[in-house]
């Protein structure tokens, strides 16, 4: 059996992403002299939006009998994914002695939204695909 459509296995990949960052440190805090990891579970929030994010691109990956809503459903994924990026550097910037720190959650959630985009690239390409081939019926 061969996949055909390489923009499943895209949502599959942005799928994961999705769901390991609502596990990973997104960033650090520096408390007094100890340096504290802040979760997404720590932010009832940012969790149920990281939730949904996953839930969404899992079912957008059985929606391709439907180009454009599987379309709708993975740019309104890219666009939660887009806010929890924002949500999260505001965390992070907000608080009094905050620090930079690149770590697990932020490469994640960019990994996911480069997977979302290649998929919407790619139903994109199917959707010029099929209405060339409706011009020639």
């Amino acid at each position: 059996m061969m996949i055909q459509r390489i923009q499943t296995v895209y949502l599959l990949i942005a799928t994961v992403l999705a769901g390991f960052f609502c596990s990973s440190s997104f960033g650090t805090f520096k408390a007094e002299e100890a340096m504290v990891s802040m979760y997404p579970k720590d932010f009832p929030v940012m969790l149920v939006v990281g939730l949904l994010v996953a839930v969404l691109l899992f079912i957008s990956i059985f929606l391709y009998k439907d180009l454009r809503r599987q379309k709708t459903v993975t740019m309104v994924s890219m666009l939660l994914i887009v806010v929890l990026e924002v949500t999260g550097c505001f965390i992070l910037f907000g608080g009094e002695g905050a620090m930079i720190e690149w770590t697990g959650g932020c490469v994640l959630l960019i990994g996911a939204l480069v997977f979302a985009m290649l998929a919407y690239r790619g139903m994109s390409r199917d959707q010029k695909l099929l209405r060339d081939s409706d011009r020639i019926r």
